[in-house]
């Protein structure tokens, strides 16, 4: 394992209400959308941990995975019911590297060089969180399926969860935490690509479109994607 890899958890256990079926299975250009995300991070990825109670087709990606020499596993909360937040519990809690990243199954642009200067970011820090604007008057909003977490929000976290709590941002003033500014991240995904996520079919629709217009396809060689 590369000295400076990270764990990288992808959370994949949403229901897809809005889509109605399990939007990380569509394709785009010929692959699933899963696939996208952790073909984009795999230069930085000691190991990938895919976040799900009922496993099914991911348990096969998995596998496919490590046949092809990537360490993969299925991780499952200890905090039933409890949402993203008890999947990065679990990650946290078996990953190993110091540092992992989460990311939303359904992110299928993820920036490698945003995730690398996050990672640059991270000494000094328990968390390293981007902040993006969701209006040009509101104040920004935190990005916590695109973002970098040390093991030491362990117990933060479980404080957190073991009072109710579920808002995956709850545990971060209660931690060192690095907000990544929008005009950091434009540096390095000036599109803002990264946060764009897929919930709907007007959303997927556009995915194929944003994937054309920056050279976003995929490559048919099975190598890391551009």
């Amino acid at each position: 394992m590369a000295e400076d890899a990270v764990s990288v958890l992808i959370l994949a256990g949403g229901r897809s209400r809005r889509m109605g079926q399990d939007k990380i299975w569509m394709e785009l250009d010929g692959r699933p959308l899963i696939e996208w995300v952790v073909r984009r991070v795999l230069p930085v990825a000691g190991e990938i941990l895919l976040s799900a109670n009922a496993p099914g087709r991911l348990a096969a990606f998995a596998d496919s995975l490590r046949g092809q020499g990537v360490p993969s596993r299925i991780v499952a909360d200890s905090f039933a019911g409890a949402g993203p937040l008890a999947g990065l519990h679990a990650g946290l809690s078996v990953a190993r590297c110091e540092l992992l990243l989460a990311l939303a199954a359904d992110m299928p642009f993820v920036s490698l060089a945003l995730a690398a200067r996050m990672i640059e970011l991270a000494p000094g820090f328990d968390a390293v969180v981007p902040q993006m604007p969701v209006s040009a008057t509101a104040e920004p909003s935190w990005e916590p399926l695109h973002a970098l977490y040390r093991r030491s929000c362990l117990p933060a976290i479980e404080t957190r969860l073991a009072v109710g709590e579920r808002q995956m941002t709850c545990f971060l003033p209660h931690v060192r935490t690095r907000a990544v500014t929008a005009e950091e991240c434009d540096l390095l995904d000036p599109a803002r690509l990264s946060f764009f996520n897929v919930n709907t079919i007007e959303d997927w629709r556009a995915a194929q479109r944003l994937a054309a217009e920056h050279g976003l396809l995929a490559t048919r060689d099975g190598e890391v994607w551009e």
